[in-house]
């Protein structure tokens, strides 16, 4: 929460964007719509007095709900079905898992290997870092003096974006997303480019143990970026199932109270609008018939971000993941 209150001072987009939670963005875009609905009414642009306009309105919105709330549960049953498999499937989806996370690490230094994702992402950096440290002393002393400082800059700028990630990782709250999030601002196709250029410019200068240290970072920045993409995908159905619960709440609260203002309308023929319906109440109702769209937006935009910027996996990138996360 400290975290969330700090970004929104320093940078209000980045907070709705992603950092800030769902739930009150939601809520704030509601109170938005509520507060324009009712300005319009107050400055006397708003008059609730043709009847069957209203109607239309109120149907309108009926309509466009139950269709919004039952395109976004299909979409998530699509999801859902991802994730049934048959025994063997399950158990060869573990065992490949299992063998991702093997493989990052030294049995013989790390016996267990953490199974949340930010302390799983902690040991992957922190092997980096080390691979780093490597490398750095194995070209310290090098007698080209062209590969000792593209090699230093090199080193220097990956340990502190590692350095910095890890900070990020222990200041924020653990969890899914909060892990990915940390990951969207890294550029790891344009770092390994970079490595394999240094050992294309100066192979004749690279000793074997430096050429070994060198694949081994471009190996765990790989690596790194796996689990940043199978991180995103477990946020993304963990997301899309949480929206669609919250979609249905909301969906409901709002046809009831929509289909509620409707029946009572359709009841009191030969009444003028104003007489069965308070004026006052309209923009309330106009706002309540917006609340699945303020709920959806509020997590879709998250998802959208995300996705813009992880959707390349290295050796690729794009425009999008090449740009500052500036939103």
């Amino acid at each position: 929460m400290v975290a969330e209150l700090r970004t929104f001072r320093e940078s209000p987009q980045r907070w709705v964007y992603l950092v800030g939670s769902r739930p009150v963005v939601g809520v704030g875009l509601f109170a938005a719509f509520l507060s324009i609905f009712y300005g319009l009414y107050a400055v006397g642009l708003v008059r609730v007095q043709n009847p069957t306009a209203i109607l239309y309105v109120l149907s309108s919105l009926v309509g466009g709900n139950l269709t919004l709330v039952t395109l976004v549960i299909t979409i998530n049953q699509v999801i859902i079905s991802r994730q049934l498999g048959s025994p063997g499937e399950l158990r060869e989806e573990i065992e490949n898992v299992n063998e991702f996370r093997e493989r990052l690490f030294d049995s013989e230094d790390r016996q267990v290997v953490p199974v949340t994702p930010s302390d799983f992402l902690k040991v992957v950096l922190e092997n980096v870092r080390r691979d780093l440290q490597r490398l750095g002393g194995l070209t310290a002393d090098a007698a080209d003096d062209g590969l000792r400082e593209d090699a230093n800059r090199l080193v220097t700028d990956l340990t502190d974006h590692v350095d910095t990630v890890t900070t990020l990782i222990e200041e924020s709250e653990s969890g899914t997303f909060n892990t990915l999030s940390v990951l969207l601002t890294t550029n790891y196709a344009d770092r390994i480019y970079q490595l394999r250029r240094l050992k294309s410019s100066y192979r004749e200068s690279l000793s074997d143990e430096a050429t070994a240290a060198l694949e081994e970072v471009v190996a765990g920045l790989q690596e790194t970026d796996v689990a940043r993409q199978y991180f995103k995908t477990l946020y993304i159905q963990t997301e899309l199932a949480y929206v669609s619960r919250v979609l249905l709440y909301a969906g409901v609260v709002s046809e009831t109270v929509l289909l509620s203002a409707l029946l009572v309308l359709s009841s009191s023929s030969g009444t003028t609008t104003p007489e069965a319906l308070p004026p006052a109440v309209a923009p309330g109702l106009a706002a309540v018939g917006l609340l699945p769209l303020s709920v959806l937006f509020s997590y879709v935009l998250r998802l959208a971000v995300v996705t813009q910027r992880t959707v390349a996996i290295t050796p690729f990138t794009t425009p999008e993941q090449e740009d500052e996360l500036d939103v």
